[in-house]
């Protein structure tokens, strides 16, 4: 089972073959378009050089003269970068401008102004920079001398003064917009300046300085108190009563070296300290009794006076006890009260901060403005006087280095001219030839045909001179011709057909003039000549000639059979040629009659079939009248014919289509005139077997008939 990849590789070589195969067939119509039409690029081409000739040599003398223009060097005056022009594309940008319509027009101007006797006539202005220079070559032509070096002065000084002017226009309108906002930033000036007077005389800014310096001080050292106080608060609501009077025995050690320090606030809780040697008294008398207990009993006397006073002590350590707790609780809400007052505080002075520093920033909002505007003011009257000073001074960057020479005579270049009219001529004639082969729909080569078809070609016929277009004759010395008719026979005998094998043959066209009639002859000599009895019928009933090549009358013939007026007998001719017998068309049926009945015509095939091995039949073109297509249902096979060169693809299209209607398939396809010399014509190439002096006889072709 073949893999995606082979079918992958088989499409892209299809693909290939295909796009190769048209290429060829494109290749093959032009070249024959050239072969046949070849005279019209050739006249064309004569045409544009007789045409480019006229015209140079009837053209009148023209006068040319020659003036340069130079970029110069500028003074670099801080004043003259107020204007600049764009650097990237300046050299494209003045030639542009240089032979502008608006220099054109004051150059024609200024001519008519100074020279108002000379005739006006065109000239034409032609303007390029001359390579690795910063020069402007001018050159102008015309039909007066005169008038040609006066335009070419004036296009140059022209040039120069609209380029001045520009500049100008540009420094007065710069100008006045630059004044304009100097004038409205005086006034935003002076507004900003009473501002900051207004606000100076209603505010002391040094008291307002010191102020604000004290006030954030004393609200930072308010801030530091109340984060004391509340630690404090925290840590007296936090821990039990024997880690409070730990941390103060700690605090009272540190606040004898310290005396802002937080335990001194605790120094003055005298229970607290009572509290603490009550307990110190406890813990010496528990440790008397644990010592005395070793040795006496405990109702010693001693032992019940020490008992005794542990248990006075202790009710003294209960009492102290509760009023520490008491005392903390006093100096928790305490310090409530403290929090509460110093956020009070805080809350005030912030407020008074607040709007100090406000009232400072407005200070130096309205100085801040003062000053830029100031400074932006300033800039503008520097920009006022630069672009003054810079319209004053004369900076143009190009100046005209020589005016016109003298006028020459000049006359177009004969052979540039010439060349330009033969390519232009070859180049419409080249036209001509691709449109004719857009419109030109004939076939001209076996290819093509099978390119557009999927009718199989059942054989080629040569080409023929005028002076080989005669019948075949037994051991005829056209042996290319022979061979391409035995060809033809043999693709007709044994054509697939589904165990059916074919007697009558019916040899059609699409329009008259494409051979089929000859064809048909030759065909019907090859078959005689391999020894099958054949009949050659002349079914064109309108216009049928058939008799004239064998020497016989036209009547009795198939239009009598077809009446029934005559016998088969005597409408059948016996030809010189052995096997081979000829039925001619009989009465020629007149403009407008009606076909002859299909039925007859059907028995009489049917008759022939039984009498004859090989019946063919040549028919009327099948676009010319309805004979042709009404016989082709009634045969056994039906093969059109096809000329080089002559056949239009839109007709043999149509022309099958109109056979397919009738139930028609046609079996093959014969082409006609085809060119020996072509790859398409097989047999040419191998004419060396075809030069025998005496060939062997053929052997007869097998009846099938009889089988």
């Amino acid at each position: 089972m073949p893999s995606a990849l082979d079918n992958q590789t088989s499409f892209s070589s299809s693909a290939q073959h295909e796009r190769a195969e048209i290429l060829q067939l494109t290749f093959q119509r032009y070249k024959y378009m050239l072969q046949n039409w070849w005279w019209i690029p050739l006249l064309t081409t004569a045409i544009g050089l007789g045409l480019q000739a006229w015209v140079v040599l009837s053209a009148p003398p023209q006068y040319q003269s020659s003036g340069r223009l130079m970029v110069a060097g500028k003074i670099a005056l801080p004043e003259g970068a107020i204007y600049s022009e764009e650097a990237a594309n300046f050299f494209g940008t003045q030639l542009e401008l240089l032979q502008s319509g608006e220099v054109a027009r004051r150059a024609d101007a200024r001519v008519m102004a100074l020279n108002p006797n000379l005739e006006k006539v065109p000239v034409r202005l032609f303007a390029n920079v001359l390579p690795k220079t910063s020069i402007f070559s001018v050159t102008a032509q015309g039909l007066q001398p005169q008038q040609t070096k006066a335009y070419l002065d004036a296009v140059m000084d022209e040039f120069i003064a609209y380029r001045r002017s520009m500049r100008s226009d540009k420094s007065d309108v710069t100008l006045s917009a630059i004044t304009d906002q100097v004038v409205d930033l005086e006034k935003e000036l002076r507004k900003s300046e009473e501002e900051l007077f207004d606000w100076q005389k209603a505010n002391n800014v040094v008291f307002l300085q010191e102020e604000g310096n004290s006030a954030g001080a004393y609200l930072s050292q308010l801030n530091r108190q109340l984060a004391l106080q509340r630690t404090e608060a925290q840590l007296l609501e936090t821990l039990s009563l024997e880690q409070n009077l730990d941390r103060q025995s700690q605090v009272e050690k540190l606040a004898e070296n310290n005396k802002e320090s937080m335990g001194a606030l605790m120094g003055r809780f005298g229970p607290a300290s009572d509290y603490l040697k009550a307990r110190q008294e406890l813990q010496l008398l528990r440790a008397r009794l644990v010592e005395l207990g070793i040795n006496l009993k405990p109702k010693h006397p001693k032992m019940v006076e020490l008992n005794q006073a542990v248990a006075m002590q202790e009710r003294l350590m209960e009492i102290y006890q509760n009023q520490t707790k008491e005392q903390f609780a006093s100096q928790i809400q305490s310090l409530g009260v403290q929090i509460k007052n110093t956020e009070a505080a805080i809350k005030e002075w912030e407020v008074k901060t607040l709007d100090l520093s406000k009232r400072l920033g407005e200070y130096e909002r309205l100085k801040s403005k003062v000053e830029r505007l100031k400074g932006l003011y300033e800039r503008l009257l520097g920009s006022v006087q630069s672009v003054d000073v810079n319209r004053n001074i004369d900076q143009d960057t190009i100046n005209v280095m020589e005016y016109g020479t003298p006028p020459s005579v000049v006359r177009p270049d004969l052979g540039r001219a010439l060349l330009m009219g033969g390519l232009g001529g070859f180049a419409v004639g080249l036209g001509i030839l691709l449109l004719i082969g857009k419109l030109d729909d004939r076939y001209i080569s076996v290819s093509e045909l099978e390119a557009h078809s999927e009718l199989d070609v059942v054989g080629l016929i040569p080409r023929l001179k005028a002076s080989e277009m005669q019948i075949l004759q037994p051991r005829d010395k056209r042996h290319i011709l022979v061979e391409s008719f035995r060809n033809i026979r043999s693709s007709m005998l044994f054509m697939p057909t589904n165990d059916f094998n074919p007697k009558s043959f019916l040899i059609s066209s699409a329009i008259p003039g494409e051979g089929k009639s000859t064809l048909a002859m030759d065909l019907a000599v090859t078959m005689a000549l391999a020894g099958s009895k054949t009949l050659l019928i002349d079914g064109d009933l309108r216009r049928g000639r058939l008799n004239r090549h064998f020497g016989a009358k036209t009547e009795p013939g198939l239009a009598e059979l077809l009446k029934e007026t005559t016998t088969l007998d005597q409408a059948i001719i016996h030809s010189e040629v052995e096997n081979l017998s000829f039925l001619p068309r009989g009465k020629v049926l007149a403009a407008g009659t009606e076909p002859l009945p299909g039925t007859r015509f059907s028995k009489l095939v049917s008759h022939l079939n039984d009498k004859f091995d090989y019946v063919i039949i040549d028919s009327c073109p099948v676009l010319a009248a309805d004979d042709s297509s009404a016989m082709a249902p009634l045969v056994d096979a039906v093969f059109f014919v096809v000329r080089s060169r002559f056949t239009s693809a839109r007709l043999f299209i149509r022309s099958l289509k109109l056979l397919a209607v009738r139930g028609v398939m046609v079996r093959g396809l014969i082409y006609n005139c085809a060119e020996m010399g072509s790859s398409d014509y097989p047999y040419y190439q191998y004419k060396e077997y075809h030069r025998t002096a005496a060939p062997p006889a053929e052997p007869p072709a097998p009846a099938l008939n009889k089988a």
